[in-house]
């Protein structure tokens, strides 16, 4: 009987150096399977090197995230080039943290797109992965390495490379070109502690930048987004009799609000801008409250239709009660002048009375939950886009420098980008200011809104000396 030889595959040498003829197998080491990942992630971790370390951001941060993406596809998509246009464009006018949450979520999001993902649940997944990915990736890249190959690596390198410093060692003897190389490469400057946070700087990029250069796990893709369904246990009666009580309520408030506000009357015991400033905040809590309880009202406006007009008035007095907190708020800056909190809250409140009146658009049009969800996002989203291009500090100098009550400290520390308007201002006010003009040390930290300031300066203000030289 003829004896049975089974060749049991090729050699393990073969197997590491044919990698690229077939398809990975789930099994197969992952750092090997990624490998174009693992070679762009070494040239993004270069370039942000070369654009970030001992860099202020500006510039550079929108050409980072032009490479990653570049990195991440061969081709772009109409709609996720124009995403990521306008992700970058907010930290090209200028870099705050705003910018910096439009830029992380806009990046990811425009990714996704490109490889046909959907944004919500690809972000989602980023999110999750962002702390383990590249760990992992690395533990079970060491898990799957063959029995003997660290032996093998060492045996196969170690008499090249040591021959190699030897016969080195030789020729810079005999060459004193080399020599003169070897002697610049051991003298220079190495601070351990610099090549220690350097060192940290590379490895927090390099788990940042893992997770977008791999593709997303299908598991980790599966989202599901329910609404909460609202068990408030009222019924229709205590919404009907709810709603009456409210909108009266309200009505007399607005009654007050327009004698004291818009009349002649003074609020007994009090001056118009505490009236103001004491009714701002309440309100607008007032009016987040009408908007859930409209919500929760919702369910019952087919079992008693005489609700939809009842619930309509409510949410048509609650947006005018928080114009009214917006006016409150306006009489208050004139007398008090304006600060970045005010600011924030006059946004806010435009945004809630927008929030409300489309609540009433939705129930007029019994559109579902779901819609005014996304119009809402969208409407919060267009606004802290549009915030991104606004210079407020220049705006609250500007509406400050215009009152007879001047705080000047507070005019010192809003900061560089308002330098355009505390050029104009009184000696006296801004004498004890420090010098304080955008500073644009080079390409890298380039900002449009620092360099729109600096050329007015420039313009207008040519005697004023500069701090800082510009370099490239």
């Amino acid at each position: 009987m003829p004896q049975v030889h089974t060749i049991r595959g090729v050699p393990m040498t073969l197997q590491r150096d044919s990698w690229w003829l077939t398809d990975a197998p789930p099994g197969q080491n992952p750092i090997t399977r990624a490998k174009g990942s693992v070679l762009a992630l070494i040239a993004l971790l270069l370039l942000g090197d070369q654009l970030f370390w001992h860099h202020p951001p500006g510039l550079s941060l929108a050409l980072f995230a032009v490479a990653i993406f570049a990195a991440t596809a061969n081709r772009a998509t109409p709609l996720s080039a124009t995403l990521l246009t306008l992700s970058v464009l907010p930290v090209i006018e200028y870099v705050q943290p705003l910018s910096l949450v439009i830029l992380g979520l806009g990046l990811p999001t425009a990714i996704a797109l490109n490889r046909g993902l959907a944004p919500l649940p690809a972000l989602v997944a980023l999110i999750r992965r962002l702390p383990f990915a590249l760990p992992g990736a690395l533990a079970t890249g060491v898990r799957h390495l063959p029995a003997g190959q660290s032996r093998s690596l060492l045996r196969n390198w170690g008499f090249p490379l040591g021959g190699m410093l030897v016969l080195l060692s030789l020729l810079a003897q005999a060459n004193p070109v080399l020599a003169g190389w070897i002697a610049v490469l051991t003298t220079l400057p190495l601070d351990p502690v610099d090549l220690a946070l350097r060192a940290l700087f590379w490895a927090g990029l390099a788990l940042i930048l893992w997770p977008l250069l791999t593709p997303t796990p299908s598991a980790a893709l599966t989202l599901t987004l329910t609404l909460p369904r609202l068990t408030t246990g009222l019924n229709a009666t205590s919404v009907t009799n709810a709603l009456v009580l409210f909108n009266a309520l309200l009505a007399l408030q607005l009654g007050l609000d327009a004698l004291y506000l818009f009349g002649t009357t003074t609020p007994p015991g009090m001056t118009l801008a505490t009236y103001a400033h004491r009714g701002a905040y309440p309100l607008l809590a007032t009016a987040l409250l009408a908007g859930a309880f409209a919500l929760a009202a919702r369910p019952w406006l087919a079992e008693k239709p005489r609700l939809t007009p009842l619930l309509l008035l409510w949410l048509g007095q609650n947006v005018v009660l928080t114009l009214s907190a917006l006016y409150r708020l306006h009489l208050y800056v004139q007398s008090f002048g304006l600060t970045y909190l005010r600011v924030d809250a006059a946004i806010w409140m435009g945004l809630v009375a927008a929030g409300l009146a489309l609540t009433g658009v939705q129930i007029a049009l019994h559109r579902p939950n779901r819609w005014l969800l996304l119009q809402c996002t969208v409407l919060a989203v267009a606004t802290l886009y549009a915030c991104a291009f606004l210079n407020f500090a220049a705006v609250i100098a500007r509406v400050n420098l215009a009152q007879d009550k001047i705080d000047a400290q507070y005019l010192c520390d809003l900061g560089p980008t308002a330098a355009a308007e505390l050029a104009h201002a009184p000696y006296w006010v801004v004498s004890h200011c420090p010098n304080n003009q955008p500073q644009i040390l080079g390409w890298r930290d380039w900002g449009f809104r620092n360099w729109r300031v600096r050329r007015y300066l420039d313009q207008h203000m040519p005697e004023r000396p500069l701090e800082d030289s510009r370099r490239g």
